[in-house]
């Protein structure tokens, strides 16, 4: 059957709705906890640096198209064991992607609840969450797909509303100081999280009309219309609440600092917006959790775990992969319970997430170079793979922020170790047979 073709309008949505999401949520108060009134600028800035390994991941997408993702982009120029490390890889930064999403859960739970038996405990709280979670997962995969396509007018409804208020809520004594500005480039962590979900736009550039000049239009757009919407978000968030604040109680709270003279205007939007946020945290865990599950059911299918035909299990009604989705609820739960810090998190997400990138880029330069396509493109993606060696090293050194240089080199090498075991796991449950 012949795949429905989608308009560049409808494309440009779409990747805007993959990207939003809880990023811009959780990520605002542990920027402005940095650097304050400059925090804003952190949106723009990170979006500029992804430029470059947003417009490589489209080209790999074009020379390996239908592809399907990291291991198999690796594999095409590289060789079976290299898209096997990068899909592995992508899996680990993914799982703390997930691990994030459960910590920004309990944080905002607590700043608008308070602290109780379950928010008070974290294994309790963990362990309670994620059954529910993999609960759900084990229902049809249409039933989950619904529900996350469901809250897409949630994840923009916060955004949207504040950006609306924005012409009534300006102070007019906001300023930025140069020491904001000069800590503005130690607040990006979670900014670079905020961009994570590019890749799955690029992932259906092909279903595009025209797709050859709409494709990488509506990537790009779709990318700088999201920035557009954080940076305004974000600073709409300074105007209403001031740095402090937001730092102190989040960014879903933002409707108790509203003033404006419209009857229970600020009571609706009280329940309204720190609701829909959590809604947001649920859905990405949801949905990140079952993302991974499905990619390590997929390389389980295809004989690259020894021993790992049991991640092939799936449950007799709906199909869905039960031992996959257990195993990455198992491993989140552990994250969150034993690394529980939204920027270490945060920092260990990236770094795996973009160590995922590299070997695809260097993939993609192999082809290039032996098909000999023209020198800008060999240099757009030599540039795409220093910017994602760049954001490995940004992510790596912004494990420990510890000003003595001995116990802060120590604590990096002690958050990357859990990182660095992963991979090796991995590596030795990988089937090198026929590689």
């Amino acid at each position: 059957m012949k795949e429905q073709k989608i308009s560049l309008s409808t494309a440009i949505l779409l990747n805007m709705n993959i990207m939003i999401g809880s990023g811009i949520m959780g990520g605002p108060a542990a920027v402005a906890a940095i650097c304050g009134n400059a925090s804003f600028l952190a949106w723009p800035l990170v979006a500029l640096m992804f430029l470059p390994i947003v417009l490589t991941t489209i080209e790999l997408n074009r020379m390996f198209p239908g592809a399907g993702g990291f291991y198999l982009y690796a594999k095409q120029g590289l060789n079976k064991a290299a898209g096997f490390a990068s899909g592995w890889l992508y899996i680990v930064g993914y799982t703390f992607a997930a691990t994030v999403e459960i910590l920004f859960l309990e944080d905002t739970l607590v700043k608008k609840f308070g602290t109780n038996a379950v928010t008070g405990n974290t294994i309790l709280f963990n362990a309670l969450v994620i059954t529910a979670v993999l609960a759900f997962s084990l229902l049809s995969y249409k039933m989950v797909s619904k529900f996350l396509d469901s809250l897409t007018i949630v994840k923009v409804l916060p955004l949207v509303i504040l950006i609306l208020l924005l012409p009534f809520i300006i102070n007019p004594s906001f300023c930025i100081t140069s020491t904001e500005l000069g800590l503005l480039p130690a607040s990006l962590t979670l900014p670079i999280f905020g961009y994570f979900g590019f890749e799955f736009c690029v992932s259906i550039s092909h279903l595009i009309k025209d797709s050859e000049k709409n494709a990488p239009r509506a990537i790009l757009i779709g990318f700088l219309a999201t920035g557009l919407l954080y940076t305004l978000f974000h600073f709409g968030l300074l105007n209403i609440m001031g740095a402090h604040n937001l730092a102190t109680i989040g960014a879903p709270n933002y409707p108790d600092f509203i003033t404006l003279p419209i009857p229970y205007l600020k009571a609706l939007l009280s329940i309204l917006i720190p609701t829909a946020a959590v809604l947001v945290f649920v859905a990405s865990l949801i949905a990140m959790i079952n993302g991974n599950a499905i990619l390590l059911h997929s390389m389980a299918k295809e004989g690259l775990f020894k021993g790992g035909s049991f991640l092939t299990a799936t449950t007799s009604s709906h199909g869905r992969p039960w031992a996959a989705l257990i195993l990455q609820g198992v491993a989140v739960f552990l994250l969150a319970t034993f690394i529980h810090s939204i920027p270490l998190t945060g920092g260990l997400c990236i770094l795996g997430t973009f160590l995922a990138f590299l070997l695809p880029f260097v993939s993609l330069l192999v082809v290039q170079i032996r098909k000999k396509v023209s020198a800008l493109k060999i240099t757009l993606s030599i540039l795409g793979l220093i910017m994602a060696i760049g954001f490995c090293s940004y992510s790596w050194y912004n494990l420990s922020n510890n000003p003595d240089f001995h116990t802060a080199m120590i604590e990096r090498l002690t958050y990357t170790a859990v990182l660095v075991a992963a991979f090796v796991v991995g590596m030795l449950l990988f089937n090198r047979k026929d590689t």
